[in-house]
């Protein structure tokens, strides 16, 4: 990985620890006074919806890059895809096919940060 910073993070059971942190991380602000092996780089995240008649935007895919470099009970020596994909809806064919094009869009979006994930890891896809 290219492009890291050291940053500091102040942790529950270390104290004060400096980390080499990913030009792509977004931070760690979210995640106040971590355990050590609980520090995770995170992108930002991409998602992709589908505008419904019956219930408006549905969220169909929540996607982004993360790495947990000092995780213990699952080491994370790489960069990992974190995606979540969730449709639990009724919907009458219109909608239906709506969502299918949330999808369709929820795959070539999961595809290029599988692709990035994959050029931080130093491997071909």
């Amino acid at each position: 990985m290219t492009g890291n910073r050291l940053v500091t993070i102040p942790t529950v059971d270390h104290g004060l620890v400096a980390v080499p942190e990913p030009a792509w991380c977004t931070g760690h602000g979210w995640q106040p006074n971590p355990y050590l092996a609980d520090v995770t780089h995170n992108s930002a995240r991409v998602r992709a919806s589908a505008a419904t008649a019956a219930y408006g935007l549905v969220e169909v895919m929540r996607a982004r890059i993360t790495h947990a470099p000092y995780a213990v009970l699952q080491p994370e020596p790489h960069p990992l895809v974190s995606v979540r994909l969730d449709v639990a809806l009724d919907l009458d064919p219109a909608d239906a096919l709506k969502v299918v094009q949330g999808l369709r869009v929820a795959a070539l979006r999961l595809e290029k940060v599988a692709a990035e994930a994959a050029r931080l890891r130093g491997e071909r896809l």
